[in-house]
Parts: structure tokens; C-alpha cells; sequence
């Protein structure tokens, strides 16, 4: 836990970056370049909790530019079989569809045909996500490096070639986990303001305790974590 001394209140704001809690109840952040996007985040309350992201997602990308259509087009539906499978077989990596940081599909409910498109000058692609798991002690740059090598893994078809965005999200999988810890750290600040201040000369009220959990980036692979809680702090006479 870390606190941060002489803040009382902690206004409700929504996170930018943020999106709703997946089935899996897994939150997610953007990350750009390696760097916490500030515009994403807001600030901490008195009680907050740091832990350790538990996944990256990127968007994948595979294209080609083979003039015959048919031909093209059986390339990438060939890549999108070879990525789907490898993904399957390697632990710690998984895909889903949908577009990164707006929404999510099970890879299972994915077809080619929903994720391929071609443009007027014969280029072909399709844009899946993938997720990488991190690692205790990794760095941002080592998990990135391990993406590339997953991807330069997989044979390539014809002339379809792959790359990676350069916008990542990372995210925290079950943090209602922490909801206890949470409460009970608020429980020992509350505590310690009455003591400080006289059990019998102040009065503290908290409100927001029934709040979601917010999770926002704090460094590249860690994650801030807190009760959007309002706290108020009457002395009496």
C-alpha cells in the first residue's frame, strides 16, 4: 500500500482509457510507446493500492499486397488459421477480435470473414488482438521482444507479412479480489484521523465505499488501484 499524506477526498471521475469489466472481469489501460498515457488517468485518493499488470494487448496485424485477389486473399486466410493455432498451442499468449481498446470477441466466434477487408490498391488484411502475459521481473521491453519473436515464429504465406501497433493496453484480471484490502486499509486512515485529531472533538464520513473498483496505469507493466471513496473530516468544537 502506499498513501499519499494530507489528501481527504478523492473525486469520481471516470477513466478516459478505461473500458467496462469483460465477463472475465479484466480491466484494461492504454499504454503508447511505452509510456502512461497522463490524459488517462486521474488522481489517487488518501488509500491506494499498486499492483503488478497481469497482461499487454496489441493489436496484430497481417497484410499482402499479391495482385491476383483470390490469391491474396487465400494467404491471409491462410495466416489467420496459422496465427490462430500457434496462439492456441503457446502458453501465456491469446487472441481475440473485435478493435483494441473499444471491444472484445472470443477468438472462437471470430471468422476471416469478419475480419478481412482489402482496399483499392490490392492491399489485403486482417487486425486481430493479442494478449501476452507478463512475467514477475519482466520489462515492458522484454515482453514486447517476446510478442515479435511469437509472431516471427509462424510461417508466412506467399507475400502476407505481420506487424504489431505501437499502441498497447495493459490490464488486471479480478481486481474485486482486492475490495477487502481496500476497505480495511480506508478502515485504518479513518482510525488514524481520529486519533490524530480526538475521537471525541471530530466526526470522519465516507461515502463512495460501494463503488467499482478503478484501475488506472501507473508505470508501463503496474497498475493503481482504488475505491473512488469521499472522505470528510468534521472537527469538532
Amino acid at each position: 500500500m502506499r498513501r499519499m499524506s494530507g489528501v481527504l477526498a478523492a473525486a469520481t471521475v471516470a477513466l478516459v482509457s478505461a473500458l467496462p469489466a469483460s465477463a472475465q472481469g479484466m480491466e484494461r489501460m492504454m499504454v503508447t510507446a511505452n509510456q502512461v498515457e497522463e490524459s488517462a488517468r486521474i488522481s489517487a485518493p488518501a488509500v491506494y493500492r499498486q499492483i503488478p499488470a497481469d497482461f499487454v494487448m496489441v493489436a496484430i496485424t497481417y497484410q499482402s499486397a499479391t495482385r491476383d485477389a483470390a490469391e491474396r486473399r487465400k494467404e491471409l486466410e491462410t495466416m489467420f488459421d496459422r496465427l490462430k493455432a500457434r496462439a492456441g498451442k503457446t502458453q501465456g499468449f491469446s487472441l481475440a477480435g473485435g478493435t483494441l481498446g473499444q471491444s472484445m470477441a472470443d477468438i472462437d466466434t471470430v471468422l476471416f470473414t469478419d475480419v478481412y477487408s482489402s482496399d483499392y490498391s490490392g492491399t489485403g488484411r486482417f487486425t486481430l488482438t493479442l494478449s501476452i502475459d507478463t512475467k514477475e521481473e519482466e520489462s515492458f521491453e522484454a515482453l514486447m521482444k517476446r510478442a515479435q519473436q511469437f509472431v516471427a515464429a509462424i510461417e508466412t504465406q506467399g507475400r502476407a507479412e505481420a506487424y504489431l501497433g505501437d499502441t498497447q493496453y495493459i490490464g488486471a484480471r479480478d481486481v474485486a479480489k482486492h475490495r477487502a484490502d481496500l476497505v480495511g486499509d480506508i478502515a485504518k486512515e479513518v482510525s488514524g484521523l481520529r486519533v490524530t485529531f480526538g475521537m471525541n472533538r471530530s466526526r470522519v464520513i465516507l461515502t463512495g465505499l460501494e463503488s467499482r473498483i478503478i484501475t488506472q496505469p501507473s508505470g508501463p507493466l503496474e497498475l493503481e488501484i482504488f475505491i473512488p471513496y469521499t472522505l470528510t473530516l468534521e472537527a469538532g468544537n
